[in-house]
């Protein structure tokens, strides 16, 4: 078994301090991640020593594919970290931990949101970074599928693959694996979806899709409806601790 987190945002408490920002993506999308989605750099670099301290074995997500198709076994301590959007903040802050931790990650790339140039770190925004940026980071992020344009959201209960016709959700998506590593792992945007958009990753043979739902990933575990762990500021070291520790 497994656990999965996913982060968005890992910035300074200086910055948290200031609350909310908007985002800034390529195809004009206007939005605002709420404060649960960031985390600080202090609490990132104490929960990145834990794991390593603790020995906790980083998957990848061919590790991940071959637990639920082969079966294989995975080391008793194991997890799977995430990001989601590809925010410069993950450049800028949580990169460099990873790398020096020596610990890899997986990032779901929004294609649409990213943008054809790079420009210097903007703290005052959630601004996506450059294709080349994403690119640059290979040696600690794979990439794998978060649509193109489809991530948009009405209310807390509907994200765009769940309103939009089925021959649009698989374009989008399609367009998307054009840059992405894994073509067949895939994140639902805002952790929302419905059966219907399961049927169809199935359909399009992804082999993984995560949701926000919280949980330990098992072998009983539907492939294309992973658990994963948003984790906050708010959580304490401690709590992270029991998270991970507790069966």
């Amino acid at each position: 078994m497994f656990r999965t987190l996913v982060f968005h945002e890992v910035r300074p408490e200086k910055e948290l301090a200031t609350g909310p920002r908007p985002i800034r993506v390529a195809d004009g999308y206007e939005d605002s991640l709420p404060m649960p989605l960031y985390v600080s750099v202090a609490h990132f670099q104490e929960q990145i020593n834990f794991l390593k301290e603790q020995n906790y074995h980083c998957l990848t997500l061919s590790e991940v594919k071959e637990f639920y198709e082969k079966k294989k076994e995975l080391p008793e301590k194991s997890v799977l970290i995430t990001f989601d959007d590809c925010y410069q903040s993950m450049k800028e802050y949580a990169y460099p931990i990873l790398k020096k931790a020596g610990m890899k990650a997986t990032v779901f790339v929004v294609k649409g949101w990213l943008f054809t140039e790079e420009v210097a770190y903007q703290p005052e925004f959630s601004r996506c970074l450059s294709v080349a940026e994403v690119s640059a980071m290979a040696d600690v992020f794979e990439t794998a599928n978060h649509t193109t344009h489809f991530h948009k959201r009405q209310g807390t209960t509907l994200s765009q693959p769940m309103w939009e016709p089925k021959g649009a959700v698989i374009e989008d998506l399609r367009e998307c694996n054009e840059y992405v590593i894994h073509q067949d792992v895939f994140a639902y945007p805002f952790g929302l979806y419905n059966q219907e958009t399961v049927a169809i990753l199935d359909e399009m043979a992804f082999k993984l899709a995560f949701t926000t739902k919280t949980g330990w990933n098992t072998k009983e575990t539907a492939p294309l409806e992973l658990h994963r762990e948003v984790i906050p500021e708010a959580m304490s070291l401690p709590i992270f601790q029991q998270l991970m520790e507790e069966k």
